[in-house]
């Protein structure tokens, strides 16, 4: 019982800071503006999730133990490839990697210039072509399609202001914001 109660110790931890910091987000004062949420939605929500997530582990750890466990699944499968190699026969790519984190640092720098938009769009579709994905249409589309979605999803969901960039490139941004009816 001791070594359940020790694997559900971090999730209690957890699961009581949620609660404190749940508290901490009720208390945020914010003028109401009708069919809109507040500030508090978000933080009140992942705390919810991270709650949620809590309570089942301390559940799963205390009651159900050691022989309940996706590790065996998740090791099998990363172990072995669809041909059947080992972990470590797989080829590596540091240059590659080196390439999409390059692309993350000017992907950050230039954002401010380019807006979100077009400064997502172009790190979507680089990132897929340095990570040798050769499918242009899907490339394209996801890039596109990405980047609009993220765009809906944090300016007109979650009421985040995001970098519209500078001029000409600002003109892209706020004509898609106008489109998506985003004031």
């Amino acid at each position: 019982m001791l070594n359940r109660l020790l694997r559900a110790a971090p999730y209690i931890v957890l699961q009581i800071a949620a609660m404190y910091f749940y508290q901490l987000a009720g208390k945020i004062e914010f003028p109401a503006t009708p069919g809109r949420i507040g500030p508090d939605f978000w933080p009140k929500s992942i705390l919810v999730l991270l709650g949620l997530v809590c309570v089942y582990e301390i559940i799963k750890n205390l009651l159900v133990g050691e022989s309940f466990t996706a590790a065996g699944l998740l090791e099998k499968l990363m172990k072995e490839s669809p041909e059947g190699e080992s972990e470590e026969s797989l080829p590596s790519y540091p240059l590659l990697l080196a390439g999409g984190i390059g692309l993350t640092i000017v992907y950050v720098a230039t954002i401010d210039i380019f807006g979100f938009f077009l400064a997502t769009s172009t790190y979507l579709a680089l990132f897929m072509a340095i990570g040798r994905y050769r499918n242009w249409a899907v490339i394209g589309a996801g890039s596109v399609l990405g980047s609009l979605l993220l765009l809906f999803v944090f300016m007109k969901l979650v009421y985040v202001s995001l970098p519209l960039g500078t001029a000409p490139f600002s003109a892209v941004s706020l004509a898609l914001l106008s489109i998506m009816g985003v004031h």
